[in-house]
């Protein structure tokens, strides 16, 4: 290949002269060596391996090339300045485009569930939402945030002196949540302040009237479930403790009932985080 490159570059040069030339690889470089046809030493130059053999050929033709051009008739040592050889910048490869890191951890879900009562449970649904640093930006800030949750579950019955009363808590909790995580595997434990909507109806009574209420419970609980991708399925457990007194009463009666100042639920549910 440098052979074809010096005869492009001398032309009839290439034919006219005697000298020779020696092409010696080393560890990291080329060595050129061209001597005359008398055997005197014309020139030897080091060449850096470039990026491609077909670099480096049209290098060490460029060399060989302007030592027999220089050569004096007589054959005695001409004196050549170091050739310098361009080669090829590398390429450089395009940037690539890194998604940037939310400061925040988003998390959005939904789940069923059932109510302990008497005489029988009240099935109801429930949407959750986590907001907390990301685990990109700290590591141990990440285990706190914040947990919101509302729902409620379906009318439940209580009895009255002389009849029935149907009623249910729609339920807003919010509070300071705590992640533990161990492999794949997710515990949130949380607090939460729980304001509610109170509910109640008579039936099978001579007269019946509908009544709302405010409550406001405090409780915990936590979620436990598996980290599949951007998906956690869970299990959900809480107990909330009302500081109302709720009491049911059928006029023209002095007693009263009143409605459980506590509720203990269990659902189980999906959630998912939009944010990288």
């Amino acid at each position: 290949m440098a052979e074809a490159k010096v005869a492009a570059t001398l032309g009839p040069m290439m034919e006219s002269s005697d000298a020779t030339a020696r092409l010696e690889p080393l560890d990291d470089r080329l060595r050129v060596e061209v001597r005359s046809g008398s055997g005197a030493l014309l020139v030897v130059h080091d060449l850096a391996l470039g990026p491609s053999c077909d670099d480096l050929a049209a290098a060490a033709a460029v060399v060989i090339a302007t030592a027999v051009g220089s050569a004096p008739e007589t054959g005695g040592l001409p004196l050549v300045a170091p050739v310098p050889i361009p080669l090829p910048l590398p390429r450089r490869s395009p940037p690539v485009l890194t998604r940037q890191a939310s400061p925040l951890w988003l998390e959005v879900g939904a789940s069923v569930g059932i109510e302990a009562a008497l005489p029988r449970p009240g099935g109801g649904g429930f949407l959750w939402l986590s907001i907390g640093p990301s685990p990109q930006r700290s590591q141990l800030g990440s285990r706190f945030g914040l947990l919101f949750r509302l729902g409620g579950t379906s009318l439940k019955q209580l009895a009255l002196g002389q009849g029935l009363a149907d009623w249910t808590r729609l339920e807003l909790s919010l509070g300071p949540r705590l992640r533990l995580s161990r492999g794949l595997l997710l515990c949130d434990l949380f607090l939460a302040l729980t304001p509610a909507l109170v509910l109640a109806s008579g039936r099978e009574l001579p007269q019946t009237f509908s009544s709302t209420g405010f409550d406001l419970g405090l409780g915990g609980g936590g979620k436990l479930g598996a980290r599949i991708g951007s998906l956690f399925p869970f299990v959900a457990v809480s107990a909330t403790g009302y500081v109302t007194d709720q009491a049911l009463r059928v006029l023209g009666l002095a007693e009263t009932t009143r409605l459980p100042p506590y509720s203990v639920q269990v659902s189980l549910g999906l959630s998912w985080h939009p944010l990288p």
